[in-house]
């Protein structure tokens, strides 16, 4: 796979400056974003991760998946909406007995919203198509990408790998809506992890009363996959996202990668969660924008080290 590993050497000021920038935008809320992001050495995804105990954590929203990679159910008056479906390898292990839990049949699922064309977001689209008819939305970019096998891959690709692509289907553009039922969700091109990328801006229900989150949906977990040129179009995306969640009054968080937003301390607090606190999803319309301010400044001090300035 391609590496763009910044190389080693003495920091510099406008790396040391984007950090301080990243760590300010933390505070103590983001403290473990600017630890991942800034900090660490990333750790992507595997397909051997544990698998979570499904739960809701909206009235209508519910999570599914492994403690690195998680789906996310959105349920409308009209079926089921998925954002993403897993690894193809694991439909019969997680994704399948994960909706059963939930009390939902595959049937009920009527679109799954890719978010980006890697093979741990669409591997489990093709089973939904070809059984139930499901529709299956992506950006044309990202459609291409999923279309295309692998252009370098190690010496024992492991199956998930290979895994086959959803046929070519609904095409979503920038600022347009995916509606279902009584749920409209509205999708933002954000290039940059691919080139094709996707962020969603959906209400959700927390005990009757109407929020809005935000899914940035093309988190870069290791810079070192990516060139220079994608990270500088990565922070373009971001601040598009921050434009219209800004606007849009985004004030829950979620990811497809939790690795790095505290979510299994956000799951534990609100299984423990009493009558009248505040769900711990909902962070805020303020802390929203800086979540996406710590990915940025990071990405920004990656850059400025390759660049050496």
């Amino acid at each position: 796979m391609p590496n763009f590993a910044t190389p080693a050497g003495p920091d510099t000021p406008m790396a040391a400056a984007h950090r301080a920038a990243a760590k300010q935008a933390a505070g103590t809320r983001w403290e473990s974003a600017y630890g991942f992001l800034c900090t660490k050495s990333p750790r992507p995804s595997m397909a051997d991760d544990a698998t979570i105990k499904p739960q809701w954590i909206f009235d209508n929203v519910a999570i599914i998946g492994d403690r690195s990679t998680v789906m996310y159910v959105l349920k409308t008056s009209g079926g089921i909406m998925l954002i993403d479906s897993g690894f193809s390898s694991k439909l019969d292990s997680v994704l399948l007995p994960s909706l059963s839990q939930l009390g939902i049949e595959p049937a009920e699922v009527k679109y799954i919203l890719i978010a980006h064309g890697h093979p741990d977001h669409f591997g489990g689209a093709p089973y939904f198509q070809t059984h139930y008819g499901t529709r299956v939305v992506a950006s044309a970019a990202d459609w291409d990408v999923m279309s295309r096998p692998p252009a370098i891959l190690p010496p024992n690709p492991l199956p998930w790998m290979l895994a086959a692509a959803p046929k070519r289907d609904i095409v979503v553009g920038d600022g347009e809506e995916i509606v279902l039922g009584d749920t409209h969700v509205k999708a933002y091109l954000i290039p940059g992890h691919t080139p094709g990328s996707l962020g969603f801006i959906f209400p959700v229900k927390d005990k009757g009363r109407t929020r809005t989150a935000g899914f940035f949906g093309g988190t870069i977990l290791d810079p070192r996959l990516i060139s220079t040129d994608g990270l500088q179009q990565y922070v373009k995306s971001l601040a598009h996202f921050a434009d219209v969640s800004h606007e849009r009054k985004v004030d829950v968080e979620l990811q497809n990668h939790p690795v790095f937003d505290d979510m299994w301390i956000k799951t534990d607090a609100l299984a423990a969660r009493k009558a009248g606190e505040t769900n711990p999803f909902v962070v805020g319309a303020p802390a929203y924008q800086s979540f996406l301010k710590v990915m940025s400044e990071c990405i920004q001090a990656t850059i400025a080290l390759r660049q050496g300035s």
